[in-house]
């Protein structure tokens, strides 16, 4: 295959630029685009800084991911402490209910005497 402007565009198209040093050259007749070394510096910064904001808003993700976890778990406890109470709350309301049937049967039975 020759050799043509066009081939080695779409060679280095077609590999996808890397990022390794081999790879660090202009094509002939590639777009380029001259910056200063403040404008470097300030794109680097900015790089950075939005690293660094990624970062910190990852660790708060992290950090109330952990506590809607721990809430959960406390949410389930209380849930079945609820379900014991209630069921108790049951037990004791049948064996009152009884007490009071018991009563009023003797007071019934006196009263008709």
């Amino acid at each position: 295959m020759e050799k043509t402007l066009e081939n080695e565009v779409f060679e280095l198209k077609n590999g996808g630029y890397k990022t390794s040093d081999v790879n660090n050259y202009v094509a002939p007749a590639e777009l380029t685009v001259t910056i200063t070394l403040n404008e470097y510096r300030e794109l680097v910064s900015t790089a950075a800084n939005t690293s660094a904001k990624v970062d910190e808003a990852n660790k708060d993700k992290y950090k109330r991911e952990d506590e809607i976890k721990k809430l959960n778990e406390k949410l389930n406890e209380l849930k079945l402490e609820n379900t014991d109470l209630k069921s108790q709350l049951y037990e004791l309301q049948k064996i009152a209910i009884g007490k009071t049937d018991d009563c009023v049967s003797e007071d019934d039975e006196t009263i008709l005497d």
